[in-house]
């Protein structure tokens, strides 16, 4: 059968259960310090995290080791207009850890090496069957039968990234990162009585696991005493196809005619490449203001996505629609004390998806676009430190309109908007111990 309507969606990241989303589907920081400037940081680096977002900090934070982790706390809807209903799915509690260290390498006061394990991206959602619409609800007697959904998602993603850096002189550091990615896919979708009273399935249900590979480059240089410049690239990070063992029907009126053959079916899904330039300004000597503008190539891996399945059956595009964010952060930080450091944050970008990808994306509500945080850090003594950040991601809805694709149309006498309304807002509580060598 042609393509069948709703798209099931795929991507992202996040902690056994899966469900972190931010800027698309990645953290607006990592770790407690960047998240306390809402990933302002790219020419204030300030902890070993700066590993994944700036690799020439590492040569700037001192030897040092940090310990973050984050309670994440997602909250998503999906609800259907006129007599359908809504559901709000999925665990609304996950951790979220991250660790990195740095040291002096090559007995060389100016070079650095480090690295850590770090979670870096996420989204997914569990949500309870919910009646999509009843007979007849779109006219001429179609759908035929009542229709209900039902659908989970879960991608986790972490990243290692061991890390050189250097001085290459008082005023300008370079550092690369190679990158050795991890990333697993679930998703599942349903639609009942849709396709002509016949069932719409798609179920990659048994998680897979994929390495990744991938590079980071960044470099820092003080204009001046008082203002830092920094910029960074990772690349697009390449992963090897995911492979589903399904059984028959496990794929059914999805691309295919009636249920799909059992067999071997193969999913390319990599992570994109971005920028990011950042300036850090201290207007006094206890006062830090960053502002960064990031570009992520959501477009080039999640606009388009091939499941590749047995000859008889070929390949199924899924279209997610994805396009690029830009991402604006603003931190602030002030030394209260010699102990204690302050910060906040505001982190703005454009959701990925639109009105027209709400079908598409039931299951990945990605729309997000507000993030505030506050944070601090307290020394303990000479070499321990402890920290906390709060975040707030404020709710945002998107609505389907233009979004039902053409071959899902006659099926609902002719319409081309679904209505259906995705939701998403977030909350997170963090933590952080550090340990400051030769302090």
């Amino acid at each position: 059968m042609r393509r069948t309507a709703v798209f099931v969606w795929m991507c992202m990241l996040a902690a056994p259960g899966s469900a972190w989303a931010t800027n698309g589907y990645q953290l607006i920081g990592v770790g407690q310090i960047q998240k306390g400037m809402a990933g302002a940081v790219t020419a204030a680096p300030m902890d070993t995290m700066t590993a994944i977002t700036n690799p020439a900090g590492m040569a700037r934070v001192g030897q040092r080791a940090d310990f973050s982790m984050e309670a994440f706390m997602p909250h998503r809807k999906v609800s259907f207009p006129g007599n359908g209903g809504s559901t709000e799915g999925g665990s609304e509690l996950y951790g979220v850890p991250s660790v990195g260290w740095l040291a002096n390498a090559f007995d060389r006061d100016n070079v650095y090496f480090g690295g850590g394990m770090f979670a870096t991206s996420g989204l997914g959602v569990d949500y309870d069957q919910v009646r999509m619409a009843n007979a007849g609800d779109f006219g001429g007697g179609l759908p035929t039968a009542d229709v209900d959904f039902s659908g989970y998602s879960a991608i986790q993603f972490w990243k290692m990234a061991p890390t050189l850096a250097w001085n290459q002189s008082d005023r300008l550091s370079f550092g690369v990162s190679a990158n050795v990615d991890y990333q697993s896919v679930t998703i599942f979708q349903r639609f009942t009585n849709i396709a002509g009273g016949s069932d719409v399935n798609f179920d990659l249900g048994r998680p897979t696991n994929q390495l990744g590979y991938g590079a980071t480059l960044g470099v820092l240089y003080d204009a001046t005493s008082k203002v830092t410049l920094g910029a960074s690239y990772a690349t697009k990070q390449v992963f090897g196809d995911g492979i589903f063992r399904l059984s028959d029907g496990d794929i059914a009126n999805y691309g295919v005619a009636g249920p799909a053959p059992a067999g071997k079916y193969k999913l390319g899904l990599d992570y994109p490449q971005q920028a990011a330039v950042g300036v850090a300004v201290r207007p006094g000597a206890d006062f830090l203001v960053d502002f960064d503008v990031k570009w992520i190539n959501w477009s080039s891996t999640h606009d388009v996505v091939n499941l590749k399945g047995p000859a008889s059956v070929g390949t199924i595009p899924l279209n997610f629609g994805w396009d690029d964010q830009i991402v604006y952060a603003l931190g602030v930080q002030w030394g209260a004390t010699d102990a204690l450091t302050v910060r906040a944050g505001f982190n703005y970008a454009k959701a990925p998806i639109d009105a027209a990808d709400v079908m598409n994306n039931l299951i990945f509500p990605a729309v997000v676009e507000k993030h505030a945080t506050l944070g601090f850090d307290y020394r303990l003594g000479t070499h321990w430190g402890v920290g906390g950040t709060f975040m707030k991601a404020f709710r945002e809805s998107l609505t389907g309109s233009g979004d039902v694709p053409a071959g899902f149309q006659p099926l609902l006498n002719g319409a081309t908007s679904s209505g259906a309304t995705i939701a998403l807002d977030e909350t997170s509580v963090g933590v952080l111990l550090y340990y400051l060598i030769g302090s």
